[in-house]
């Protein structure tokens, strides 16, 4: 039995980086809604009251705002009191106003014989040219505005800098606050902040403007040197991909392991032809638009917070069909499953459960819970506002127990028989959210995830404003990482989430019934949510003026496109272009897509999972997989 239950699990190590056009191909599933009867009394269940009670609220008639720009909203910038942080000889936290991340500081005693420490503090920011390589002018702050300089090592692994523009920038809440200058002779980095939050960005562009190497570095842990803060280490590499990353079996890999260990990822029109030939799986991303070449190879061109829908199908038929959403730079893999072990899996609870599966193609949902990177024991698993719907965890030995309550030490669970359709699945430790995922179900398919959580939470801020006049707009929100409605005062809050990877989606409701409710998609990666408030009159005026009918079970989408030229994609075979609006920074139609707009998709079918937006004169693609719900309006951002 155990034999029969096993995974089949392996590494394949490398991957080949090529950029395919995205076109438009064929997806089509069939969601209906699940029907739930039961109560379960978990703290998800108090989470499912919390969000009822957020719908039946009754709200108060405001008056109309009338201005209508565009997203041009700057967080309120909170000074931070020297006074709070006592830099000395221990190590030291300190919370900072406003909702904004902890940042901790030590001390160390100055180490002069060590030759990076002094070269470190000795780093100008005067002359930092090589060859032909530029860099933006640094931010020169008074002695009245900087908090302190941050400087560090820095290093290229991979690139060649001829001719290359080089940035080292701060960023927080997606806002360019300072730019640093970088000494590639010395291989360090040195930017005066005016506040230790957010992030340190380092990018290399060519002259035409696109990215080739990047690195993200959070701003913490910095260990003060005297006058200066020992920052990150910062490693530009490669632009962040996007890959299935399946894990095959080595049987059916055939030449793979081989062809992929070349040096330079490169590999001949007949190594490719028989690595297809050998592993019979294929891979797509982009929910089917794009077929890899292999299926270990990545897609390079994508944005850093963009999330796709990734199908491992096995042509032999020996595998089932594995449906996985991806994100840029996830390294996880995807596990495929036989049909054998499918068929002993179904059997086995059948019989734990004296209940019989109208088909062997039925839906199964498969997660597996993961705590600061490792597999993790003890958690508990619920469907959102789906309390009534029971986990089946599997035991040590990858067994099925139908009487176990929470993961073992594999960290594995799993749904059987769920409705298609996307659910999103929150897992707790002690009574506690750790983490969250989005998962697709559909019949004759697996729906995998890894719920990637951290035992330290982070702080997340949140902003709410008017989408076009950009003033602070008070609302109520939940997400899965939240056992309680929070509510935003003067248009800002802060929680804290222990999750470290997946799509999040806010319900937000505001206390004016003018403004339409929304669901809000975004990475879980980021540390702030700028929700963007969307008047209901201006999208009913837009569809009258289009002269657009409402379909039936069908959303309305609103994409936010700053600084870019683009074009948008709905993947779903058949979508009229009709439907789809644009609009620029001040709320007004235009013909064609418009920097600092948007664009709203009318009449979004129910099973559409993805929206693609693709900047122009490149192939830099922003994608954002989101849930339709009948009669509800998604919002998301799509930018770096």
């Amino acid at each position: 039995m155990t034999s029969a239950l096993a995974i089949l699990v392996i590494l394949v190590p490398a991957f080949l980086l090529y950029s395919p056009k995205v076109e438009q191909n064929r997806v089509l599933t069939v969601n209906r809604p699940i029907v739930i009867t039961q109560e379960r009394k978990t703290p998800a269940y108090y989470l499912y009251q919390q969000v009822q009670a957020v719908e039946k609220k009754t709200f108060a008639q405001p008056a109309i705002t009338t201005y209508l720009s565009s997203q041009n909203y700057v967080p309120p910038q909170t000074a931070v009191a020297v006074n709070e942080i006592k830099v000395d000889r221990r190590e030291i936290a300190s919370d900072v106003d406003a909702g904004f991340s902890t940042a901790a500081f030590k001390t160390e005693p100055l180490n002069t014989v060590d030759a990076f420490k002094t070269a470190l503090s000795n780093v100008s920011v005067a002359s930092n040219l090589v060859g032909d390589l530029h860099q933006p002018e640094p931010t020169r702050l008074s002695s009245a505005n900087k908090w302190a300089t941050i400087r560090g090592k820095f290093e290229s692994l991979g690139i060649g800098v001829i001719d290359h523009i080089i940035e080292l920038k701060r960023i927080e809440e997606g806002q360019v606050r300072e730019v640093g200058r970088v000494d590639l002779h010395a291989g360090l980095y040195s930017i005066d902040i005016e506040s230790p939050q957010g992030i340190l960005v380092a990018r290399i562009l060519d002259r035409s403007g696109s990215v080739i190497g990047e690195d993200y570095q959070r701003i913490e842990n910095l260990v003060s040197r005297g006058n200066y803060f020992e920052g990150p280490y910062i490693r530009v590499r490669n632009s962040g991909t996007v890959a299935s990353n399946p894990s095959l079996p080595s049987a059916r890999t055939g030449t793979a392991s081989a062809s992929n260990g070349n040096s330079n990822g490169k590999k001949s029109p007949s190594q490719v032809l028989a690595q297809k030939k050998a592993s019979g799986f294929v891979t797509t991303l982009f929910s089917g638009q794009n077929q890899l070449e292999t299926p270990t190879d990545e897609f390079a061109n994508i944005s850093r917070h963009s999330s796709t829908v990734s199908e491992v199908l096995d042509e032999m038929k020996a595998y089932r069909k594995v449906l996985t959403i991806r994100q840029t730079g996830d390294t996880s893999q995807t596990p495929v499953f036989s049909e054998k072990w499918i068929s002993g899996l179904l059997e086995y609870i059948s019989d734990q459960q004296k209940i019989q599966f109208r088909s062997n193609q039925i839906s199964i949902v498969i997660g597996r819970a993961m705590l600061d990177g490792k597999p993790a024991a003890g958690m508990q698993m619920q469907i959102e506002n789906h309390p009534g719907v029971y986990p089946i965890y599997l035991d040590q030995f990858m067994i099925p127990n139908t009487r176990q309550t929470e993961t073992s030490e594999n960290g594995y669970f799993l749904f059987v028989g769920l409705e298609a359709s996307t659910y999103t699945v929150s897992a707790f430790r002690q009574n506690q959210i750790m983490g969250h995922q989005m998962f697709i179900a559909e019949e004759g398919s697996i729906g995998f995830q890894n719920i990637m959580a951290k035992t330290v939470a982070r702080s997340i801020v949140v902003r709410a404003f008017d989408a076009f006049s950009s003033e602070p707009v008070d609302v109520d929100l939940t997400t899965p990482d939240l056992e309680e409605v929070v509510s935003t005062a003067s248009g800002t809050a802060n929680y804290r989430s222990h999750g470290d990877l997946g799509v999040t989606q806010f319900l937000v409701r505001t206390n004016e019934r003018s403004y339409s409710p929304i669901r809000y998609f975004q990475d879980a990666r980021k540390e702030y949510v700028h929700l963007p408030q969307i008047r209901e009159e201006w999208l009913k005026q837009i569809q009258t003026q289009r002269l657009i009918n409402d379909k039936t079970n069908t959303s309305t989408f609103v994409g936010f496109v700053p600084d870019m030229e683009y074009q948008v994609y709905l993947v779903y075979e058949g979508y009229n272009r009709d439907q789809i609006v644009y609009f620029d920074s001040q709320g007004r139609i235009s013909p064609v897509p418009v920097s600092g707009g948007g664009f709203i998709l009318y009449n979004v079918p129910h099973d559409a999972r993805e929206v693609i937006v693709q900047q122009e004169g490149s192939d830099r693609i922003y994608s954002q997989v989101f849930q339709s719900v009948a009669g509800q309006v998604g919002v998301a951002h799509f930018a770096d």
